[in-house]
Formats: structure tokens, sequence, C-alpha cells
């Protein structure tokens, strides 16, 4: 008996120990202090480390919650110092874009470095917005939920092309959706009724998907300063619902173009709620909080997609891929990667409304 609770107050005084170090490593004072320039990739590679080696050892305990995260464990035990180091120097050269100058005087910064700490959704600014919290915000982009499709030369590119888009929709939705697949989160979470249908993902091509519908592929791939991150097909079936989330950061533009929509779906924005329309496009930053609804008895579909937006020059735009992709070398961005290239089957609701059949 004595030796019981001598073993459970060891692991009961380990528990804690682990509890308070997991508590000061994420503690934003603590971050502040050792992300900066000279010290964010040891800090970066040492804490993705510890949470992965933790993780492991839970796992090892066949603790469920451990066990089930397998996949996000071991992406924080393959994070490679270099990686981390590749961040650090894009940053650097991120804090010299005007675009980004701009944004650090508004909110009385000097660097970048720290962001991920700083409490910049609670300073009021053109750039700045309460329901607006990405992992990592870039300063600069005005905050703004919704944008007129008009503003945007892609926008009416994507709208003329409408009927080749649909054909090509139609002809996938035919073959009883095959290339569909349930949406995972990047927190390894599948959304029940959203399926995608992908083009591009953090840049890769998916070929068999793309050969499938050229002229879908061909036409995006013409417009400019289109982001090839998260290109897709994306579907909701009747009477489901995404509950409110935020993209990983601003600065990018999310563009939808309606295909199948029939009455009773919604999308809130931040504070704003609007519905799509076959054939117009409808614009959005989704580094605000957003949800959608899906209330009607058929699915709806949208072609899914990204572009840089408008406040930076020409010339800024490799710099923000390289962030870009630096960024997605992080745990969950690797787990997010793989989870839209495995295989997995969709529960893809084919039926839409009659007028939605015309090509």
């Amino acid at each position: 008996m004595t030796w019981i609770l001598l073993a459970t107050g060891i692991l009961a005084w380990a528990w804690l120990l682990v509890a308070l170090t997991v508590a000061f490593v994420n503690h934003g004072r603590v971050r502040r202090m050792v992300e900066t320039r000279r010290w964010l990739p040891y800090a970066l590679f040492a804490r993705y480390r510890f949470m992965g080696a933790l993780g492991g050892a839970l796992a090892k305990l066949r603790v469920p919650s451990a066990v089930r995260q397998r996949e996000i464990i071991e992406a924080h035990q393959a994070i490679s110092l270099a990686d981390m180091e590749q961040l650090r120097d894009i940053v650097a050269e991120m804090d010299d874009l005007p675009t980004i100058k701009k944004g650090k005087e508004a909110l009385g910064l000097k660097t970048m470095f720290g962001m991920s700490t700083f409490p910049w959704h609670k300073k009021p600014s053109p750039f700045t917005h309460a329901m607006q919290y990405p992992p990592y915000l870039i300063p600069g982009v005005p905050a703004r939920p919704f944008y007129e499709a008009a503003e945007f030369e892609w926008a009416q590119v994507l709208e003329r092309e409408y009927p080749s888009i649909k054909k090509e929709l139609n002809q996938v939705l035919s073959e009883s959706g095959t290339g569909f697949k349930g949406y995972m989160s990047e927190a390894n979470f599948r959304h029940q009724g959203w399926n995608t249908f992908n083009f591009f993902f953090y840049g890769k091509k998916f070929e068999e998907n793309c050969e499938r519908c050229p002229e879908t592929t061909r036409i995006l791939e013409s417009l400019p300063r289109f982001e090839k991150d998260h290109i897709m097909f994306s579907s909701l079936n009747p009477h489901a619902r995404i509950p409110p989330h935020v993209g990983p950061m601003n600065g990018i533009l999310r563009g939808h173009l309606g295909l199948v929509v029939p009455p009773g779906c919604f999308i809130r924005v931040g504070p704003d709620e609007r519905t799509w329309e076959e054939g117009k496009m409808m614009v959005f930053d989704d580094s605000f909080e957003h949800e959608v609804w899906n209330h009607s008895d058929f699915v709806r579909i949208v072609l899914f997609m990204n572009f840089w937006h408008p406040c930076f020059a020409d010339r800024e735009i490799p710099v923000l891929e390289r962030f870009r992709a630096a960024y997605e070398r992080g745990p969950l961005s690797r787990v997010h990667a793989d989870n839209q290239a495995a295989k997995r089957a969709h529960d893809l609701e084919v039926r839409v409304p009659q007028k939605a059949q015309v090509a």
C-alpha cells in the first residue's frame, strides 16, 4: 500500500511539473523574451521538440488523447533547426517591406519578431479588428471582412468563365463525386458533411484532379496574384455546418465562385453575414472568424481559391510566398498537408437542385 501511495505521489508531482513547464514555455511574456531575431529559431525548435517528446511519452503510456494525435506528435518531433532558421530569415526580410513598415508604425511596433504574442486584436487601427485573430498577423493589411468582386480583375474573369467551370464540376458529380474527399482540419479533425476536390494545396498540384478539369485548371493558373495554397471545389452537405474558425494568416483574400447554391446557405465573416449566388464571386478575408451553414435539402458547392491582397506591391509578393512556404514547415501545417494528400472517402451528397444541373 505504501508503494502505491508513493508511486501515485511521484506521478502527481511529475504531472504537475510537466503542466507548469508547458505553461511556462507558452506564457506570452516568456515567448516575447525569446522570440527575438537572434533566438527565434532556437525557441521554436526547443518548444516544438519538447511538445513532441511530451506527446510521445504520453502516447507510450497509452493516454487516449495522445494516441489519437500521433501524427501531430510525430510532426513536432520532425521539426529541424534549419526549418526554424529559414523562418527567422524570411521574417527579417518581411520587416523591410513597405506595406509591413506602414502597419508596424500604426501598431507601434519596431519589428515583426514577437508578433505571435502581441495583443494586436485589442489595439484599434485600420489593420486590426476584434474578430480577426489568425495565428499569424501581417501588419499593414486593411482589416475588412468582405470585398466587392468588381474590385478585382481576376474575379471578373472567373465570373465570365463560370459556364466552363460548372460544366467540369457537373462531370465530376456525374461520376459519383470521385476525387472528392472528407475535409480534415489543421488540428486533424474531420468536419462531417464538408468535402473537397483539391486542385492545389500548399503549392502542390493534384495532377489527377487537374487533368479531369483542364479548363478550370487553365483558368486558375492564368489569373494574376493567384496563390496556390488551398484551391478546390468545396462542398457542404444539406443541413451541415462549418463551425467558427480562422485562417492561418492575413494578407490573402479568399474567393468563392458560387457553383451550386440552393436557398438557405449562408456565411458569416466577422460581424457580417452573406449568401452566395451562382456564377458570382464572393471575396472575403478568412483571417476573420467565419462560419458556414447549409440549411437547405441540397448540397452547396463553390470553387474555393486564394489571391494575394492588393495592398501588396508586386515586388513584395515573392517575399510573402517564401514566408508562406517557411510558415508551412510548422508541425500542424505538415499534418494538414499529409491529410490533404491522403486517400480518404467522402460523404458528399451529390443531389443538387434541378436548375443547378444545367451546365
